[in-house]
């Protein structure tokens, strides 16, 4: 008799063991489950906010070719209107937007300023062979706004011109020739 009630215990024992592991392995596989929402709802979230990134650009975007239109506008306006005065500038230079940030850029004559600016704005280099008369003026977009580069003639006449603007511009980059040895020794 006593060798089934060891059998008996025995087998209690084993079925409890098995009761055990099942509810190990219910409690793995739920933790799996919610592991697996809880990565769901993170990819969702990350998606919205990439979502949501990708239309402020597209705003930013829109904004920005929409103030680019009105700056072409606001330039031809006063462009044909320097043309109707025979004055000594050629063009007029826009006056600065909110947002925009104002690079002054100032050299001698000849220096390469149009050439700095044409080749930051297209990434390619590119030599003018004939020198500004007057002012110069190119926006680049970028993703934190627009920056519009105001460039002034390095010839006697303009030079006076840079004081005006001075006080106006965020930063001032100054070009200088240094191939050029009768103006730099």
């Amino acid at each position: 008799m006593e060798r089934g009630k060891v059998k008996k215990k025995e087998k209690e024992k084993e079925t409890e063991k098995e009761k055990i592991r099942e509810k190990g392995k219910e409690e793995k596989v739920k933790r799996k489950e919610v592991e697996q929402k809880i990565k769901e709802k993170e990819k969702e979230k990350q998606e919205k906010q990439e979502r949501r990134k990708r239309k402020e650009k597209e705003e930013k975007r829109t904004k920005q070719g929409k103030e680019t239109k009105k700056e072409k506008e606001q330039f031809k306006g006063q462009e044909e209107e320097g043309e109707n005065k025979d004055s000594t500038l050629t063009r007029t230079p826009l006056e600065p937007l909110e947002k925009n940030k104002q690079i002054l850029v100032l050299g001698l004559d000849g220096a390469g300023k149009t050439s700095v600016l044409h080749s930051l704005a297209s990434n390619r280099v590119q030599h003018s062979v004939a020198p500004t008369q007057g002012f110069n003026a190119v926006c680049i977009n970028t993703e934190d706004g627009q920056m519009e580069f105001l460039e002034i003639g390095g010839s006697e006449p303009f030079r006076s011109y840079s004081e005006t603007y001075l006080s106006k511009g965020l930063l001032l980059i100054f070009v200088v020739d240094s191939a050029d040895h009768s103006r730099l020794p």
